[in-house]
């Protein structure tokens, strides 16, 4: 593969400059930039490299349309492609696929984007005075697999970046994500978060018998100042109020949690048996830090002003890390486990042109990371943070948000919610385990949410108000004990849905993962005007799928048929609120397990497995299907 470099001069002049090709295992290439300038090159747009888009059929690039967070966008040309494209999945015209992994190297950023003269990868430093522009740019791959073209393109690119971010499977997921979560947020916002409804809350969970085994105090814990000057009467004044406000101190609010934050978290422990956790920007609060106050001063010497004038934590590597561990040392003090951590995706409009951005996240992001390992063995939840300079960064934490906030009671939402979290995966799926956010059991949406989390392969967790959980709708999902029936991996739409909008194909979006030796798809009408979709369903639609005959069993209905690998059922979905999930099983010697039926992993029930005979996790309803025959036994 040949490919052309133009660089353009901080006063717009363009010239030639150089790039190089190299060739690695398989169909894959990476290519650098390898050019010194005639003067400082321009900050925001250094570089760019052409890419031929002649024999393209159809595109998906994962969009980074705003600050924090990323969404499919489809089309057919290069010109189509938005500015901040962090992924380019390509079908050719023939029948092959073509992957473009741009990466953020040692100073450069690196996107895919659309021009009126077709697509390029763009360089950019946003840091002026450079006059040199190397490195990795990105790495590319053509096969028959875009799964594993995808895989293949990320780890070689990390393995030629070597600044210690890991693959997926090179991380360790945490434990406490194995079970049920709650989280404070959208639960009490007409008081904000408060001791008083934490604990009511969980001694809902607990009268209920609904097993949730950890808790996060999300935003509006903290004493802010401004919470007890300035009353907001709806959601849109609240977080008018949130975004112009600074953090006073990091202890809890004084009001709120009249005892200290300590005391609260020591209650959820004792009396409720529940892990406790803790939210926190990485600006302290939206504002920043007010200057002067407790928190200003608990936190001297490791912060420093931005270039809006808000007073933030210092992104050099040892200043990072003693910002953060000045928050965590406290928290973890107070009894926290864990923490989760917002407003990553923040450089842009914090610091940018203090240094270049590859530096400046990679010494944020290692002083972060090295203060959650210390503190909480590695356990966080990343959040707002699905830029690219973020996620070329973190070297070890494990999970990650995958789009933007849960709107509750909102329709048009959850097809926006689904769009996001599946196809956000296939690049955001390499380095984590995928959180598709907190959810209510008793909206609208609930057991589509429920469905969705269950194929996710990620943590699931509520924000459910006060007397409002719904245990029927989270017991799908996990065991009684609260462990969660999950997914080795994350989910990801079908083969035949990567690079096709399901919004306006008129076919079924289907999202495909594995437990083990098991396959799952299940699908979902998100068609634009909610018209009938039709489809197929088939075990050649889950990757890696092993086998020759199958039995699917569809959840909601009980039907099982036996397939073969690359057999298909037919199926509609009216509208909406229709969807589908289908358990796809390995039959050998005409036995296959299904395993137990209430659950939506099904599968996951199954501890052990000998011949016919099965050991199951609990007591349930269980399936199996014998010499064609499907049977239910409770056990």
């Amino acid at each position: 593969m040949e490919y052309t470099l133009r660089y353009q001069l901080a006063d717009g002049e363009w010239k030639y400059g150089a790039c190089r090709t190299e060739a690695l295992a398989g169909e894959v290439w990476a290519v650098f930039a390898d050019t010194l300038a005639e003067g400082p090159l321009d900050p925001d747009l250094g570089a760019v490299i052409a890419i031929d888009d002649s024999d393209w059929a159809q595109f998906m690039a994962d969009d980074r349309y705003c600050e924090f967070w990323c969404r499919p966008a489809f089309g057919t040309a290069g010109s189509q492609i938005p500015q901040e494209g962090q992924y380019l999945l390509i079908r050719l015209k023939n029948g092959l696929w073509r992957v473009y992994v741009p990466v953020v190297s040692e100073d450069y950023k690196c996107v895919i984007r659309g021009t009126e003269e077709g697509a390029v990868a763009a360089l950019f430093s946003w840091y002026g005075g450079k006059c040199d522009c190397r490195g990795l740019a990105f790495v590319t791959g053509e096969g028959s697999d875009p799964y594993k073209l995808t895989e293949d393109c990320v780890k070689a690119a990390l393995a030629i970046l070597n600044n210690g971010c890991r693959h997926r499977t090179e991380r360790r997921y945490p434990e406490v994500f194995e079970y049920l979560g709650w989280c404070s947020w959208d639960a009490m916002p007409a008081a904000n978060v408060c001791e008083e409804g934490v604990l009511q809350k969980c001694k809902e969970f607990r009268e209920k018998e609904i097993p949730v085994r950890w808790a996060i105090l999300d935003d509006m814990w903290a004493q802010i100042r401004q919470f007890d000057e300035v009353g907001y009467e709806d959601r849109g004044s609240m977080f008018r109020v949130m975004h112009s406000s600074h953090m006073s101190d990091f202890e809890a609010s004084y009001k709120r949690f009249p005892k200290g934050l300590a005391h609260c978290l020591k209650a959820m422990r004792e009396d409720y048996d529940m892990i406790p956790a803790m939210w926190h920007p990485t600006t302290g609060y939206w504002m920043g830090l007010e200057k002067g106050s407790e928190a200003d001063r608990k936190l001297a010497g490791t912060t420093m002003e931005a270039i809006d004038g808000r007073i933030l934590g210092d992104w050099h590597e040892a200043k990072s890390f003693q910002y953060f561990n000045t928050y965590h040392r406290f928290f973890r003090e107070c009894g926290a486990a864990f923490v989760k951590v917002d407003n990553q995706s923040m450089y842009r409009r914090f610091y940018k042109g203090m240094d270049t951005v590859g530096k400046v996240c990679r010494e944020y992001h290692r002083g972060l990371e090295a203060s959650v390992g210390l503190n909480f063995d590695g356990t966080m939840i990343n959040c707002m943070g699905m830029a690219s300079e973020d996620m070329w960064n973190r070297s070890s934490s494990a999970i990650s948000r995958c789009s933007d906030d849960f709107q509750p009671e909102n329709r048009p939402w959850f097809t926006k919610h689904i769009l996001q979290c599946t196809y956000n995966c296939l690049i955001q799926g390499q380095f984590y385990w995928c959180d598709y956010d907190m959810w209510w059991t008793d909206d609208s949406q609930g057991p589509k949410n429920s469905l969705l989390r269950a194929i996710s392969g990620g943590p699931i967790y509520v924000s459910d108000q006060l007397e409002r959980s719904r245990k029927e709708i989270l017991d799908p999902l996990a065991f009684s004990d609260g462990k969660i029936l999950r997914c080795d991996r994350p989910g990801t739409p079908t083969l035949d849905c990567l690079t096709v909008d399901p919004e306006q194909s008129g076919a079924p979006l289907k999202i495909q993962n594995k437990y083990g030796r098991n396959g799952f798809v299940a699908a979902f009408n998100v068609s634009k005007e909610e018209s009938p979709v039709t489809g197929t369903v088939s075990p050649a639609d889950v990757e890696g799928l092993e086998g020759e005959i199958f039995a699917a069993y569809e959840h909601f209905t009980g039907r099982v048929t036996l397939l073969g690998k690359d057999d298909r059922i037919e199926i509609t979905l009216n509208n909406h609120d229709e969807y589908c999930l289908y358990v796809i099983v390995p039959y050998e010697n005409g036995f296959a397990p299904v395993g137990l039926l209430d659950k939506f992993i099904s599968p996951a029930g199954i501890t052990n497995q000998a011949g016919d005979e099965v050991t199951l996790y609990e007591s349930g309803r269980y399936g199996y299907v014998k010499n064609g025959e499907f049977i239910v036994e409770n056990r």
